[in-house]
């Protein structure tokens, strides 16, 4: 492994830690994981069988967890902008 591939793995390790850290404390703040998480996964998953593939509700609890660690900071700008309008929408 090259210089160039460990500063590659380093920075995605920080993006990932850092989106660990920052749902942690949205979560802790908020509680909006911990609600929200069971429905986010029931909603993965009928839309994944809607497409004809089947998975379980691990499956898609899975799949749902790791799109909320890599795309955290959609996550943390929906928080953000429902907290600034009172949580209208």
């Amino acid at each position: 492994m090259n210089s160039t591939e460990s500063g590659i793995y380093l920075i995605i390790g920080l993006y990932l830690l850092t989106g660990i850290v920052a749902l942690g404390i949205l979560d802790l703040l908020t509680g909006r994981i911990r609600r929200k998480l069971g429905v986010a996964s029931l909603d993965t998953q009928s839309k994944l069988a809607s497409q004809g593939s089947y998975t379980g509700s691990r499956g898609a609890l899975a799949l749902t967890i790791i799109a909320l660690l890599v795309f955290w900071p959609v996550a943390i700008y929906g928080a953000l902008s429902k907290s600034r309008s009172g949580g209208k929408q």
